[in-house]
């Protein structure tokens, strides 16, 4: 019997420690480390929307929330005392472009901050990147600063691409595999859905027209307007239509006929108004500028130019492995390509001369530019994953926890 009270003593022990590790107040508990869970703070246009998990105990009398940038010497007290029960707080009239480090602090009836803190970073903008994660059938918005999930927006069979309406800020998402399109307007959180599809993968936006061009692996091209009405008639038969890409100065619609290895152009009325060959053509991307077309080939494995004439290809340029993804940033002159078998971002002038390359990046797939800043957004499937690239190739930010991110688009947001 006596042997047995040293044991029952331990084991008493034991379950005490255990309880007071499961304590969220404890800072020796594995999960909260003695603060606030959940915290993050989330970057928006002029603002930051702070979370946390709301939770309660004896003597707790609620939260401290703290800001420091770059303007400040020492953490600033951001409110009052927030109460147990809140989950969040939004920081109004942050500066879009500048680092806020936030802190939050557990306050007992002391009225005193119990260490130790919880800290998250956000950097508000106007953009608005958005990825479509194709495993997990979800629309997906990323906080301007590439470190959070804004915004999850589930329902999709299999989505593959995504493109913005840069003027009304509404979002074309193609679901392939659900066989339609789906156009969200993030202000309402309305949904207008275009069924009865069959494959469509290519989404081409005419901010101007409000019509979004869909290429239909089914041999098909349709027009559709934001509210889910078609404009014009279809256009087909054509053979695997899975790039386009619309001219904004004379709104015409450039499209890469894979199947057919052609390249063609469409007119606002539909018309044919140029076709011209080019071996399995894979994505275009159009340069506001100068008007001519950036082409690449996957299985032909090169880049091309072509003019705005469309009478001929002007430059074909060679050295890839199996570039996908093509975008244009105007305002730079420079011309990203995604080289998903090297995986590398490319990045060419305007004359088509080699500036730098941006390695280490697997799968890397569809891109994306944002205007303001010129960084380059890219979705890399086969590593869950997707990353900002700065104008001077640096990766500033790789965002995990996705299944298969496949298509991007930026929205660079309202003035």
């Amino acid at each position: 019997m006596r042997a047995g009270v040293p044991l029952l003593a331990l084991l008493l022990l034991a379950g005490c420690s255990h309880r007071e590790r499961a304590n969220p107040f404890d800072p020796r508990n594995p999960i909260t480390r003695g603060g606030p869970s959940g915290f993050e703070a989330i970057a928006g246009d002029g603002r930051v929307d702070l979370r946390w998990n709301p939770v309660s105990g004896t003597g707790l009398l609620g939260f401290h929330l703290y800001r420091r940038t770059a303007l400040d010497t020492v953490y600033r007290l951001v409110s009052n005392v927030l109460p147990p029960a809140s989950s969040g707080y939004a920081d109004l009239g942050a500066l879009n472009g500048l680092e806020h480090r936030y802190r939050l602090y557990f306050v007992f009836a002391d009225g005193s901050d119990r260490q130790p803190p919880v800290e998250d970073v956000a950097t508000p903008g106007r953009a608005r990147p958005w990825i479509v994660d194709g495993g997990r059938g979800t629309l997906e918005r990323i906080t301007p600063d590439g470190r959070h999930v804004a915004a999850t927006y589930s329902g999709y069979g299999s989505p593959t691409e995504v493109a913005v309406d840069s003027v009304t800020g509404h979002v074309w998402v193609a679901d392939s595999f659900g066989g339609r399109v789906a156009v969200l307007d993030p202000g309402t959180g309305v949904t207008v859905n275009i069924p009865g599809l069959g494959t469509p993968s290519a989404l081409a936006v005419d901010p101007l027209d409000r019509v979004t061009w869909i290429g239909d692996e089914s041999g098909k091209l349709y027009a559709f307007d934001p509210n889910g009405n078609p404009s014009g008639n279809t256009i087909e038969p054509l053979n695997l239509p899975i790039g386009a890409a619309v001219d904004v100065f004379d709104r015409s619609v450039v499209v890469c006929e894979r199947g057919a290895s052609r390249l063609k152009r469409f007119a606002p009325d539909h018309a044919l108004l140029d076709d011209i060959p080019l071996d399995r053509p894979s994505r275009v991307a159009i340069d506001s500028v100068t008007r001519r077309a950036w082409v690449t080939s996957f299985e032909g494995r090169t880049l091309s130019r072509v003019p705005p004439s469309f009478t001929t290809i002007e430059q074909t340029i060679p050295g890839f492995q199996g570039p996908v993804g093509v975008a244009v940033d105007a305002k730079r002159g420079r011309i990203w390509v995604a080289d998903a078998v090297a995986g590398q971002l490319v990045a060419f002038d305007r004359s088509g001369t080699l500036q730098f390359r941006v390695s280490g990046l697997p799968s890397v797939r569809e891109i994306s530019v944002e205007p303001e800043s010129g960084d380059v957004w890219a979705v890399l499937p086969d590593q869950s994953v997707i990353v900002r690239v700065s104008t001077d190739g640096l990766v500033v930010r790789r965002l995990s926890g996705f299944d298969q991110p496949l298509g991007v688009a930026v929205d660079p947001g309202r003035p």
